[in-house]
């Protein structure tokens, strides 16, 4: 009896052991979580750009070809203005001047296309064919007149227009196979319609 009676009370003592270390380890636990510090991090984001602006590109005959911020609700006259306004050799008759950009927007003035003369036939019965077109100067080309060359769709005569405007003007026909998207087969193709000035 005398040992069933130890036992059970270094059980109890053990058990009172257990509560009272279990317990102070959750004092100890709340007192370290009350005492860390909480940080606050505050995130400031700045917009990508300010809203009330846009970004058009301006190209072609304008005396500075470029990308160009203007005010919200600018007029396709404003981008003009800011590129340094048409050359003379270019033709705004198309453009609608009054016409409100919108951000990302591409202002190209074309060329003045100089008035052909018709080629006298034998024959003034028959169909004339269609007036000669002398060699498109590719450092002042727009990219109409780019476009309306053998092999050269859109998308040749932007990047076209892009390589002059990075590079400066071509020096010699060859440099424009220095075009991605131009061979030096297509240059030879193109050799007698097209000139650098």
């Amino acid at each position: 009896m005398g040992r069933a009676f130890d036992q059970l009370r270094q059980s109890r003592w053990l058990a009172a052991g257990l509560a009272g270390g279990l317990g102070g380890v959750i004092v100890l636990l709340v007192v370290l979580l009350a005492r860390s510090p909480r940080d606050t991090v505050i995130l400031n984001v700045e917009p990508d750009h300010d809203p009330n602006q846009l970004r058009v590109w301006v190209g072609g005959e304008v005396a500075r070809p470029g990308i160009y911020t203007l005010a919200r609700g600018a007029r396709v006259a404003d981008a003009l203005a800011a590129a340094g306004g048409a050359l003379e050799s270019g033709d705004t008759s198309g453009l609608g001047l009054a016409a409100p950009v919108a951000d990302s927007d591409q202002i190209i003035v074309p060329a003045r296309q100089a008035a052909a003369l018709p080629l006298a036939t034998g024959s003034a019965s028959g169909p004339s064919p269609p007036p000669a077109i002398g060699p498109i100067n590719i450092n002042t080309a727009s990219a109409a007149e780019l476009d309306a060359l053998p092999g050269i769709g859109p998308a040749l005569a932007g990047r076209v227009i892009d390589y002059r405007e990075q590079h400066g003007p071509f020096q010699t026909l060859d440099e424009l196979a220095e075009v991605s998207g131009i061979s030096d087969r297509m240059v030879d193709e193109l050799r007698a319609l097209i000139t650098i000035g």
